[in-house]
């Protein structure tokens, strides 16, 4: 039965949504950035260029469709934040607007890394592969097994493996050591 709310048909259209949301980045960005002077017509190629690229790689477009959801929250998020403080009267501070593009490129690069492990990690490496595993060799620890084949059940046992705590919580501990000891001196 059709619906109005039915949107299952742009499902086949979303390599195209990435085609030009790749296209609107890069073009943007070499618009503000201008490294190769204003001319409209040479970033416009560029960009078709680099957007084109897009469509030989699937993971790369697997990887587009899961990062944008996540910077579209982000960015809305940050709108709501910033109409909630005009709408009680208050304003950020000049300082905090000017690292706020800092920070969103933070976040954005952190949710991009994220996804391409997540889309990429499991055989990214020597050690890593798809294929089955003997568990009868495989010896499993206390902090979790890392020896299945789901990269985000590997990734989770060994970030929170005793051992691995145990180091960030030295790390950190040792950070706000010198922070403090640079502090009083």
């Amino acid at each position: 039965m059709a619906s109005l709310l039915d949107i299952s048909l742009l499902g086949h259209f979303s390599d195209i949504f990435v085609i030009l949301f790749v296209f609107t980045a890069v073009y943007a960005i070499l618009t503000l950035k201008a490294p190769f002077g204003s001319h409209k017509g040479l970033n416009a190629m560029l960009a078709f260029a680099i957007s084109m690229m897009f469509i030989f790689s699937k993971d790369a477009v697997e990887i587009i469709k899961n990062t944008v959801p996540w910077y579209i929250i982000m960015l809305v998020a940050l709108t709501m934040a910033y109409f909630v403080t005009i709408s009680i009267g208050a304003e950020f501070t000049p300082e905090l607007m000017k690292t706020m593009g800092t920070w969103v490129l933070v976040i954005g690069l952190i949710i991009l890394v994220i996804n391409i492990a997540m889309r990429l990690g499991q055989g990214a490496g020597p050690f890593l592969s798809n294929e089955s595993i003997d568990y009868d060799s495989v010896v499993v620890g206390e902090g979790g097994d890392v020896g299945s084949t789901s990269y985000a059940q590997n990734f989770g046992a060994t970030m929170f493996h005793p051992k691995v705590l145990a180091m960030l919580l030295v790390l950190i501990v040792c950070l706000f050591a010198v922070l403090l000891i640079g502090y009083w001196i």
